[in-house]
C-alpha cells in the first residue's frame, strides 16, 4: 500500500497509556450497560462447572482407587482412564468455549469505546530526537517541515530535509508532528495533531499527503488519536472500506 502514498511505519511506541484509557471506559461502559452487560445465567453455570466437574472427577477416581487397591479388578482401572479421558476432553472443550465467549463480549463491548479511521497528513514538523538533535547541531526551527494554507483552506507543505537527512546519514531517529484529516469509520471527521518517532530514512518518505490507520476513543476523538500499527493488513484494509463509506 505504500505505493498509495501511505505513510511509512513509525518506531512501535509504548501504548500503554492508550489501553489504561481502554480498561477504564470498559469499566464504566460495563456499568452503564447494566444486565445487557453481564453473563447470562447459562454462562455463569457452565463457568462454575470448570471448577466443579475436575473436584468431582478427582473425588471419583479417588474412590475408585480404593476399591481397585481392594479388588484389583482391571475393570476398575479402565474406568479411571475413561473417567479421566473425558473429563479433560470435556473440560478442554468447556475452556475455549468459555474464552471464545469471554473474547466476543469484549470485542463487542471494545467496538463501543475504540473506533478506526484513515488520518491523511495536512501539517508535517520534523525532529531530531535527543542526542541526535545535539550531534547535529540543529534545532527544531530549523529541521521543521514548512507549510503554509493555500487559498481552499488545505495545508500544504513540503518537508525540508535538513534535520531528518542529517539525521538519516547518522542512523538517528526523529520525532515527527502531524497534523491530521481524520476520516473515522463511524462518525464525522475531525482534524488532531499526533506525534511519532521514526527511524531517519524513514522519515524522509514522510509528507503533506501521506495517509494510514489510526485508532482513537470514540468520546474523545481529538485528544486520544494514535497511528495505529497493530493491524494486520487485512484489518488496514478493512479500515479504509470502511472510511471510503462513510
Amino acid at each position: 500500500m505504500d505505493s498509495l502514498g501511505t505513510w511509512p511505519r513509525p518506531v512501535p511506541a509504548d501504548d500503554r497509556d492508550f489501553d489504561v484509557q481502554v480498561m477504564r471506559r470498559l469499566r464504566t461502559a460495563s456499568g452503564d450497560d447494566g444486565a445487557a452487560g453481564r453473563p447470562s445465567l447459562g454462562e455463569r453455570l457452565g463457568t462454575s462447572l470448570l471448577l466443579v466437574v475436575p473436584v468431582l472427577t478427582a473425588l471419583a477416581v479417588v474412590l475408585l482407587w480404593q476399591q481397585w487397591s481392594r479388588s484389583g479388578s482391571l475393570l476398575l482401572l479402565a474406568l479411571i482412564a475413561v473417567l479421566l479421558v473425558a473429563t479433560a476432553l470435556w473440560w478442554t472443550a468447556r475452556l475455549r468455549r468459555a474464552f471464545a465467549t469471554a473474547q466476543g463480549r469484549l470485542g463487542a463491548r471494545l467496538a463501543n469505546v475504540v473506533d478506526h479511521g484513515v488520518g491523511v497528513v495536512r501539517e508535517l514538523a520534523l525532529e531530531p530526537v535527543g542526542e541526535d538533535a545535539a550531534a547535529t547541531g540543529s534545532s527544531p526551527a530549523s529541521s521543521a517541515a514548512s507549510s503554509t494554507e493555500d487559498g481552499t483552506g488545505e495545508v500544504t507543505g513540503e518537508v525540508t530535509e535538513n534535520g531528518a537527512g542529517s539525521a538519516a546519514v547518522d542512523g538517528g531517529r526523529v520525532r515527527a508532528r502531524l497534523g491530521l484529516s481524520v476520516t473515522p469509520v463511524q462518525g464525522d471527521r475531525f482534524s488532531t495533531v499526533v506525534e511519532a518517532v521514526y527511524d531517519a530514512e524513514a522519515a524522509l518518505f514522510l509528507e503533506v499527503g501521506s495517509h494510514g490507520p489510526v485508532r482513537f476513543l470514540r468520546d474523545d476523538p481529538e485528544g486520544t488519536t494514535v497511528i495505529d500499527t497493530r493491524l494486520s493488513e487485512e484489518q488496514v484494509a478493512q479500515v479504509y472500506r470502511g472510511a471510503a463509506l462513510n
